[in-house]
């Protein structure tokens, strides 16, 4: 479950940008960017816990 966190959180940043947008505060650029930066961070942060890459023989 905790390896999905880091996909999620990097396509909620659209999400968010959306739905900010349609509550009216897309004026308020502070909005967007702290939205934006929190989003990746935490996308960034759940990167430990994505399995490691197996290496293919072929």
């Amino acid at each position: 479950m905790k390896a999905w966190l880091t996909p999620l959180f990097f396509l909620l940043i659209p999400v968010f940008y959306v739905f900010v947008g349609l509550i009216g505060l897309s004026l308020y650029g502070v909005v967007f960017w702290t939205g934006a930066t929190i989003l990746t961070l935490l996308g960034a942060y759940c990167t430990k816990f994505l399995p490691p890459l197996e290496e293919s023989t072929t």
